[in-house]
């Protein structure tokens, strides 16, 4: 017995005791499934091909959806539906007019929903539906044909973790039984994430399809600062000025096409607060449009810093344009460039140093030179001769010599290209008096602004200050003499005790440091005892290397008191 109810009226019924008899006019069934048709409702009703002609036609007489048997069962038709109805091909016509559900047919195949145009495209995309060749991308773990991963793979991994979840969430969106939109099926796996369930596609899918037409939880949403329409807060971005202003994606990327387009600095919608490299990061565009966006607001970055006296920091790569304004421009602090990554100093503009001055790095440098390529042996010889427990050291360097070759070669070019440097600076450039920064006369007159040319152009780094060059500080080099004149004077008999380090620990075998301290001016805290240093620096040196790094200076401390962290 199959009992089925009217969705519009609960109080009409109809009971069927002969599943083998037309639902309309009760007539049995032929065996040839050509001459009957079942339709695709949850209780599968039967109809002759006589009865589904008259009601159909009734249908497009009063212009109203097609449904199952109206006022019988109120089952909506889809496309597809009607699509499969044993009629004339005119007749479907009219009836596709009258569809309103946006329901999509599921491929028998790979059991996902595809939107619906003709029979004929949707019986082609059965016909060549392989599930078995569909590969999830480990990135973003979308289904792609194998011959396609690989390529499909090289382009999600340089891509942001944003994007490769908004590629899930289409790649789901376009295989949907309902038209869910994008926000409505985030906010599903967002549910999903908090339950710690897995992602499964198919899962989802159906889980969706079960919900019907109408999704069943409510999306909190923000109302946008510029057209005023209401978005789920995924779909809002927050501006970093003090008011944070809150805009629509859609605003967001129109508001920065346009002042793009007229010429404007990249700025807050809503106030004149200027846009920095990861806000600009964040717009839903392509990397293409990303990328003149970012050159754009570098240019202009540029332009409106050449008349006026701020500061700003510029990456000093050559090939890099990135610049920002400098709101503390006379501070040392560590600076990313946030298109290269290039780490560096604000005031030197060279490799950052922790705790050093800019003006110690040179000499720190040099020191670290002589270390490695000349007193390093006499150090342990002198030791060994005073104290029979230092021969391993001596030993361990007389086996290293070789490694040894490679650092010492790269460090004499370092110290060439900085003594070559110092005598460079002391011939053309001089301080400026406000933030100690090296300057170069380029000509024309005296008068100077730190960090560009008086009258505009050649942009650096600089405080944005004006000052005359005749009365600035030389520069004053600090090497002046070859290594043979600079010692460090580590290995006179009189430095026989040995100095204790008390709570600092060696990074190489974690104990308090004795002897010589060895302190590695570009890392945020690296430090070694006079034991590990000649292992542990060599590793160290060999990582960089690997990592196309340049090479890192350490800073020999002798006493405890010798040394104080000036910068962090």
């Amino acid at each position: 017995m199959t009992t089925c109810h009217n969705q519009s009226s609960s109080q009409q019924s109809i009971t069927h005791y002969n599943c083998g008899k037309c639902l309309s006019c009760a007539s049995p069934l032929p065996a040839e499934s050509t001459l009957s048709h079942t339709m695709p409702c949850q209780f599968h009703h039967k109809f002759c091909v006589n009865c589904i002609h008259s009601l159909m036609a009734e249908h497009i007489k009063l212009k109203i959806a097609p449904c199952c048997y109206v006022n019988v069962c109120d089952h909506q038709l889809s496309k597809y539906d009607v699509s499969c109805l044993p009629l004339e091909p005119d007749m479907i016509a009219h009836l596709l007019e009258l569809v309103t559900t946006e329901e999509c047919p599921q491929c028998p195949q790979c059991l996902f929903y595809n939107k619906f145009e003709t029979l004929r495209k949707f019986e082609g995309h059965v016909t060549y539906c392989r599930p078995d060749d569909m590969v999830p991308c480990e990135y973003c773990c979308c289904l792609y044909r194998s011959r396609q991963l690989d390529e499909h793979s090289r382009y999600c991994r340089n891509i942001s973790e944003q994007q490769r979840q908004q590629a899930f969430i289409d790649f789901i969106v376009s295989r949907l039984k309902y038209p869910f939109t994008p926000a409505q099926v985030r906010h599903y796996i967002e549910r999903i994430n908090r339950n710690r369930q897995a992602l499964d596609l198919h899962k989802i899918v159906d889980d969706l399809a079960n919900f019907g037409s109408t999704f069943p939880y409510k999306i909190p949403t923000f109302e946008c600062g510029v057209c005023l329409e209401s978005h789920p807060y995924q779909d809002i971005f927050v501006f970093g000025c003090k008011d944070s202003h809150k805009l629509c994606y859609g605003c967001f990327e129109e508001s920065c096409t346009t002042k793009m387009n007229s010429g404007e600095i990249l700025k807050c919608a809503l106030c004149d607060y200027q846009l920095e490299h990861g806000e600009i990061n964040q717009l839903r565009v392509t990397r293409e449009q990303k990328k003149k966006f970012h050159e754009h607001q570098i240019e202009k970055t540029f332009s409106n810093f050449i008349n006026n006296a701020r500061g700003i920091i510029k990456c000093p790569n050559r090939d890099c344009k990135w610049v920002v304004e400098a709101r503390h421009p006379n501070a040392q602090f560590r600076v990313v460039c946030h298109a290269c990554a290039n780490e560096f100093c604000s005031i030197c503009s060279q490799q950052y140093h922790y705790r050093t001055t800019c003006q110690e790095v040179t000499q720190i440098t040099q020191q670290w030179f002589v270390w490695c390529t000349t007193e390093r042996g006499k150090y342990w010889r002198v030791r060994a001769q005073q104290d029979a427990s230092y021969r391993a050291q001596l030993d361990n360097y007389e086996r290293q010599k070789a490694a040894n070759n490679q650092q010492n070669e790269e460090l004499r070019r370092s110290y060439n290209a900085l003594k070559a440097d110092e005598e460079f600076k002391a011939q053309n450039c001089r301080l400026c008096p406000h933030c100690k920064r090296v300057v170069q006369h380029m000509g024309g007159c005296s008068s100077m602004i730190c960090g560009k040319n008086y009258h505009g152009g050649d942009q650096q780094s600089g405080c944005g200050q004006a000052f005359d060059w005749d009365k600035a500080q030389r520069y004053v080099p600090i090497i002046s003499a070859g290594p043979e004149q600079n010692k460090n004077d580590l290995s006179r008999i009189e430095n026989k005790h040995k100095v204790v380090h008390r709570g600092i620990r060696c990074n190489g075998c974690h104990k308090d440091v004795e002897g010589i301290r060895f302190d590695c001016i570009h890392c945020r805290s690296l430090t070694y005892c006079e034991k590990c240093e000649q292992r542990c620096t060599l590793a160290h040196s060999e990582e960089l290397r690997k990592q196309n790094k340049q090479q890192h200076v350490f800073r020999l401390i002798t006493t405890p008191e010798g040394y104080r962290s000036k910068r962090q």
